[in-house]
């Protein structure tokens, strides 16, 4: 037992003495590289960081290396391995940007030859939502007007998306989201003091498109969006809640009867397709390669969601029997929606040569200096 501990203890000391051997050599030969570059010595960097390239560099020394090698290629004239090396560079850090502060003006005209932007970004998100009835047209089951207000409640939604994008900083989204919505309609009034409580819930699959412009570089990159969504009305229910007050007893003991029992569907009463506009913004937060999100959006519905023909009746077509259990019929209204999300994206990082390379403003940098 004993020799078999020592055997274990040999095997690990030697596996990490090589690995650190082996990176202390890789180090040492980018040191190396580097010190034949700033010694004019170009001609043998490719072959002396060969070895550690193929097998033995982290990503960030990777970087370095060909960040040299494609400075090198292009002092040689060789302007095919100089791509090479950057496309490498790209595919190691798709992030990597160039720039006339730290590094030589024809890297930099270089780089303007390649993109890394991904073409597809995924995304998931999740969250919670508050909804707002916009009334359009009140129905009252009353002679006379009642008092009414709207209250907001809490669901959840969540989803997928994906954005198209066009350059680094334009891009077209579209999403897929299941989210459910409450709302709750208070009337006061009724016959003098009665009091009515309307507590509908819905599910909805909601597909928005927008066009999104968000910032590119920095560990925090802000971003907003506009566009339009179809939104798809699956079901819903309400739950009816009548409190009957007697003046009489009212004035003495404040006793109330309820009129109340299971949720109703109103579903056949609701429009399937819906419309409406958006609008929403926030931050994605840098996580190695992937970032993660938050989000906030408000959502303006467009469409009366209620079938004005099935309003005042029950699914068989008889007279609707909310009316004189409830005295209640729902309003005509649109639904505005609020959202709060967050979320986690991964890049599709796509690094390659661009057909029309932007070079115009380097020039134009280069023209600024020499004079």
């Amino acid at each position: 037992m004993k020799l078999k501990s020592v055997a274990v203890g040999f095997i690990l000391s030697f596996v990490t003495l090589t690995s650190f051997g082996q990176d202390t050599g890789c180090l040492s030969t980018l040191a190396l590289a580097n010190e034949e570059f700033n010694a004019g010595r170009f001609f043998g960097i490719p072959s002396l960081l060969k070895q550690c390239l193929d097998n033995g560099f982290s990503t960030e020394q990777k970087v370095q290396a060909y960040h040299l090698l494609t400075q090198a290629y292009l002092i040689l004239d060789d302007p095919i391995a100089a791509e090479d090396s950057y496309l490498k560079l790209l595919q190691a850090d798709p992030e990597y940007i160039a720039s006339p502060e730290k590094d030589p003006i024809d890297l930099v005209y270089l780089s303007k030859k390649f993109t890394a932007t991904p073409i597809f970004t995924p995304h998931i998100r999740g969250g919670t939502n508050v909804s707002f009835v916009r009334t359009i047209h009140e129905i009252n089951t009353e002679p006379y007007p009642v008092g009414r207000s709207n209250g907001i409640r809490p669901a959840l939604q969540i989803g997928l998306g994906v954005d198209w994008n066009i350059n680094d900083n334009l891009s077209i989204g579209g999403e897929g989201l299941f989210s459910f919505k409450s709302f709750k309609v208070t009337k006061t009034g009724l016959s003098g003091d009665d009091r009515q409580e309307a507590i509908e819930r819905q599910v909805w699959v909601d597909v928005p498109i927008y066009v999104k412009y968000r910032d590119d570089f920095g560990k925090v990159r802000p971003f907003g969006y506009v566009g339009a969504a179809l939104n798809l009305l699956l079901g819903s229910t309400a739950e009816l809640r009548t409190e009957n007050v007697s003046p009489s007893l009212s004035e003495t003991t404040g006793s109330q009867v309820p009129t109340e029992g299971p949720n109703i569907k109103l579903g056949y009463k609701r429009n399937l397709i819906n419309r409406s506009i958006l609008i929403g913004g926030g931050a994605y937060y840098k996580v190695g390669k992937n970032f993660v999100f938050a989000d906030i959006r408000y959502m303006a519905g467009l469409s009366n969601l209620v079938k004005e023909s099935e309003n005042y009746y029950n699914e068989d077509g008889s007279l609707s029997t909310t009316i004189p259990r409830y005295r209640w019929t729902g309003d005509y209204y649109r639904l505005d929606n609020l959202s709060v999300s967050i979320g986690f994206v991964k890049p599709l990082y796509n690094p390659r040569k661009i057909k029309r390379a932007n070079t115009k403003k380097v020039m134009r940098d280069i023209s600024k200096d020499n004079n």
